[in-house]
């Protein structure tokens, strides 16, 4: 929803934030809305000082960027920030650094104003049927790998030309072009990606398939429950699912867990990854939408399943706590059983 009532300093139309909508984003909507160049409403928020496409925005969040946001659009400056990564990591309590990597964030790899990876998700089949097409802030989380509407997984790169969804530079390089195609069309080669080949994953049960769709959205609540039991901060459930994916991918011995988990959920056969020691955030869609899950069925039917996993793959036991900085106490006490295992 816009509104376009005049008042001092305000821009004559405002669109507000969308549900989830990603600060770019909203920025990107906000300069089409007013018939402006992205580049220039840019350089009405920061000028010189505060760029603001060469850097990663949505995790730098520079305040002087969101105080002007507020002042010209009349939303509070809370809200704006509602839309940043800097939030969202605060909502699954993961250390946040402005600059290099972050846990579960997706990097873009900023050189200038591109962008060397392919750091933002999309659901073509949302691109398509927004009434304003937006990118949603969940969109930049690594385990967020399956659209909770449509149930496809998420896509992070055009299909025709391979490149990024770079949806912030529909109009840049052309002076003369104010108004910029719908967000459905690649910036680069113009396919519509509404058209894209869309893929469903399906789990080896549908016990599994709901709990992996349920905690894909832990981070709107502040708790998340698998079967029976709730995690309260659920932060914690985090910590332990990133830790049996870091072992699962694992370049050494340790990943061995990968080949016991994955044999016991697809005996007929399953796929390997395509490097091991690779950090998560930098993996395919469909390897993190993999990884997960597994992790997640780990977890489940507690602690069973990760006993006879951990013996069958036969890896140490410090490999299960190995790296982490806080180790949940159910975690702790059922990794110190595995002697008896």
């Amino acid at each position: 929803m816009a509104t376009s009532v005049l008042s001092p300093g305000l821009l004559p139309i405002h669109p507000q934030p969308q549900p989830d909508e990603l600060l770019s984003g909203w920025i990107v909507a906000v300069a089409r809305a007013n018939w402006m160049k992205v580049h220039s409403l840019c350089n009405r928020l920061g000028g010189n000082q505060n760029t603001v496409w060469n850097r990663d925005v949505d995790r730098m969040a520079p305040p002087a960027v969101l105080a002007k946001l507020s002042k010209l659009t009349g939303v509070p400056e809370e809200r704006i920030r509602a839309c940043t990564l800097a939030h969202l990591a605060e909502q699954i309590d993961v250390d946040h650094h402005p600059n290099g990597n972050a846990t579960w964030l997706l990097p873009l790899g900023v050189w200038h104003r591109k962008r060397l990876r392919h750091g933002v998700q999309f659901c073509p089949i949302c691109l398509g049927m927004d009434e304003r097409p937006y990118v949603r802030r969940s969109w930049r989380l690594a385990y967020y790998t399956e659209c909770e509407h449509h149930k496809i997984l998420l896509m992070d790169r055009c299909p025709s030309c391979g490149d990024a969804f770079n949806y912030f530079r529909g109009e840049l390089g052309v002076r003369a072009k104010v108004e910029a195609e719908r967000l459905n069309l690649c910036v680069k080669c113009g396919f519509d990606l509404w058209g894209s080949p869309m893929e469903r994953f399906y789990w080896p049960d549908w016990q599994l398939t709901v709990a992996t769709r349920t905690l894909h959205l832990m981070n709107n609540f502040g708790w998340a429950t698998l079967e029976n039991r709730t995690y309260e901060p659920a932060h914690e459930l985090l910590l332990v699912i990133r830790q049996l994916i870091r072992v699962m991918s694992s370049g050494n011995r340790a990943g061995q867990l990968y080949d016991a988990v994955a044999g016991a959920m697809w005996p007929e056969g399953c796929d390997v990854l395509s490097e091991r020691g690779r950090d998560y955030e930098r993996r395919s869609v469909l390897e993190r939408h993999r990884l997960f899950g597994m992790a997640v069925w780990l977890l489940m039917d507690w602690p069973v399943r990760f006993e006879r996993a951990f013996r069958y793959s036969g890896i140490q036991r410090n490999s299960l706590t190995r790296d982490m900085k806080v180790i949940p106490t159910w975690y702790a006490e059922q990794c110190a059983k595995a002697l008896d295992w």
